[in-house]
């Protein structure tokens, strides 16, 4: 007669299916994991920002000059550069309300306080200003970034059957 119980041998096991069925494994937990000879062990720490406000105000536009002249001249190079940035289309600007999304995708990125309303006034009252105060944001948090990934690290690894140290 067939069970719908399993055996207590069939729960301590599991079943694999390259060896065919009715064929089963004991399993057993994972006491300690396989390392690669570490040398040296480095703690990172990260630092994140839980809420706040926009680095710059809207406003400020000439804080710098580069995007400044970059987004009241050429806005749409900018915000290209700026979908680049976060892996999107080239042709982004072109698809409409693609600036309200880019806004309300770079606060939410960086945990920056607001609400959908004010973003949509933000996008369609102050277009290149808009834009002007994203690509800002990116070059902060990009230079932040940059500056926590320019600390020098200890760890290092021994590759895998060689005697070649990987750092």
């Amino acid at each position: 007669m067939l069970s719908l119980m399993r055996s207590e041998y069939e729960s301590l096991c599991i079943s694999d299916p390259r060896q065919g069925v009715g064929s089963h494994i004991p399993t057993q937990p994972v006491m300690t994991q396989p390392g690669w000879g570490v040398y040296d062990r480095t703690t990172i720490t990260t630092v994140a920002q839980t809420s706040g406000d926009w680095s710059t105000s809207l406003f400020n536009v000439c804080s710098d000059k580069k995007i400044c002249f970059c987004g009241l001249f050429c806005t749409m190079c900018l915000e290209c550069n700026i979908a680049r940035h976060y892996g999107e289309c080239l042709c982004w600007p072109l698809l409409p309300n693609s600036t309200l999304a880019l806004r309300v995708g770079t606060r939410e990125r960086h945990k920056i306080r607001g609400t959908l309303c004010e973003d949509w006034l933000v996008v369609h009252c102050c277009w290149p200003l808009s834009v002007c105060q994203m690509a800002r944001e990116l070059k902060m948090k990009t230079t932040q970034m940059d500056e926590v990934c320019a600390a020098p690290s200890t760890q290092g690894f021994w590759a895998p059957g060689t005697k070649e140290l990987i750092v």
